[in-house]
Parts: structure tokens; sequence; C-alpha cells
């Protein structure tokens, strides 16, 4: 019977202990979230989340959950997880977090980006859930960026210049360009060039050769026809409308990706004119622009 009471309190004591020891087990600490471009492939766009955890207590802290979303304008483009880790005692550990973007779900981005003034918000949400042994931790991970572009930046110019073909030639006064319809199928590019003709004979706009390229992916290659004419000592404005292909945005992001999230904008406006009865070709826009973004910075 005395056996039987000692034994009851030794395990009463040893219980207490245990109980009392995990209630004093701290919170850890979220040191530094870092992220960074992972693997790219045509269909999927990594990026890897560094978090630096300090765990306090004596005692390893095993990491149970972890879930991250992103969102761009409310879309959702990815999500990820980690593999179940465990948060050494005294020390900082990292956790390394996969997230894993859908390409597919670039053009959804664009077209909703060019309509909102090309300005998006980047949200990367989640948490993770550490195991405090007889209750939990639950870290949430909130990260939101303004992304901002002026892809068209260079395409619009107040300084006339002249082009010539043989004994024809034209100034150009002016180039404006704009956005216009986007869809999931195309995004227009409203192009007005204001032209001169100081010849002494009527100028003819038949063809316009349109030539748009993102760091050499072929967005617009083909011709139009117009029908437009320019008075002999006057001038007249051109509105030029340019369909880019939005199928070739999956291809497009990787490569920006690829490049340090740096894009090459390269637009050609060729027309081909009549005057004296001869049909020349001349370059109504010829510019090339660079854009970047920094969406983990």
């Amino acid at each position: 019977m005395i056996a039987r009471v000692i034994s009851v309190v030794i395990l009463a004591t040893f219980l207490i202990g245990c109980s009392a020891e995990h209630q004093t087990l701290g919170k850890p600490e979220i040191k530094e979230i870092s992220n960074q471009w992972g693997e790219v492939t045509a269909s999927t766009t990594e990026i890897v989340t560094k978090i630096k955890v300090y765990n306090p207590n004596p005692l390893p802290l095993p990491l149970k959950d972890v879930l991250t979303e992103v969102y761009i304008n409310g879309v959702k483009i990815g999500e990820g997880s980690a593999l179940k880790a465990e948060i050494k005692a005294n020390s900082k550990s990292t956790i390394l977090i996969h997230t894993k973007l859908e390409n597919s779900k670039i053009p959804k981005w664009w077209i909703l980006h060019i309509k909102n003034g090309e300005k998006s918000n980047m949200h990367i949400k989640g948490y993770l859930v550490f195991d405090l042994l007889i209750t939990e931790f639950k870290y949430p991970i909130d990260m939101t960026k303004l992304i901002e572009t002026d892809i068209l930046a260079g395409l619009t110019s107040a300084v006339p210049k002249k082009v010539k073909s043989g004994t024809i030639s034209l100034e150009i006064e002016s180039v404006k360009s704009y956005w216009g319809e986007v869809n999931e199928d195309y995004t227009e590019i409203i192009t007005e060039v204001k032209i001169r003709n100081e010849n002494s004979d009527t100028i003819s706009v038949s063809r316009i050769r349109h030539s748009v390229l993102l760091n050499d992916i072929a967005f617009a290659q083909y011709s139009s026809d117009v029908d437009a004419v320019i008075q002999p000592k006057s001038d007249t404005t051109l509105r030029i409308t340019t369909k880019l292909d939005n199928k070739m945005l999956d291809e497009w992001w990787v490569s920006h990706v690829r490049n340090g999230e740096k894009t090459k904008v390269e637009v050609s406006l060729q027309s081909a004119v009549e005057i004296f009865g001869e049909e020349v070709t001349l370059s109504l826009v010829k510019r090339e622009t660079v854009f970047k973004t920094n969406l983990l910075g």
C-alpha cells in the first residue's frame, strides 16, 4: 500500500514537472524573411522564401504546417509549402518555402495590369505553425508590394524627324503611343503619327507593316491595309492600331524573369507610300526601350 502511494506521488510529481516545463516554452522569433527566384520552366516559376527563425527554448520545436499563396490584383497565381522541419534548440534555423507560380495565369494578370494603368498589387500571404507541445503557435506571413511599369515609355516623341527614300521625303512631326483594348486574345497599342508632306504632290499611304518584339519574342509581325491621303504642303495624323498576340505572354514571362526582370521592347511601324506614281517604304516609327520590374525586392 505504501509502495503504491509513493509511486503515485512520484508519477504526479513527474507529470507536474513536465507540464510546468512545457508551459514555459517560449514562442519562436522570426528574424528575417527574404524572397528570390528559383527554378523557371515553361509552365511554372518558383519563388524561394527563406525564413530565419530563432528558437529560445532548450528543446527543438517541430514545424507542424506551412502554407503560402501569391495573389496579383486579387488573382491567385500560385501557392507553396515546405517540408516539415525541426527548429533546433537555442539557435537560429532557416526554413525554405517553395512557391510555384502558374505561368498560365500571367495573361490574366497582364490584362488587369494594363487596365489598371500598369499598376498591380502583389500579395504573398500564408502562415507557419510551430508545435509547442501542449499548444500551437501560428505565425502569419503577409507581404504586399506595388508593381508599376511604363512599357510604352520612349514610344512617344515630340521631336520632328525626316524620313526619306530616294526623292520622296516626309517629316514625322510627333509620335504618341497609348494602350487600346486589352482582352484574352490581344492587347492594342494605339500609335498616332503626325506627318507633314512637304512634297508638291499628294502622298497615298496604302499599307502599314507592324513589328513588336519583347525580348526578341514576336508579339506582332504582320501588315495591314490603310487608306490615307496627305495633301501637298500639309499634314495629317495617322492613327495606327497594332495588336499584340497575348498567347505569347507565357513565353515572355519566362524570358522576363530569367533576364533579371528586364524586358527590351522593340517597336517598328513601316508604311508603304505612293507619290509620283512610285511606291516606296518609309519608316514611321522605330523605337527600342527597356522596362524593369522588381517583384520580390
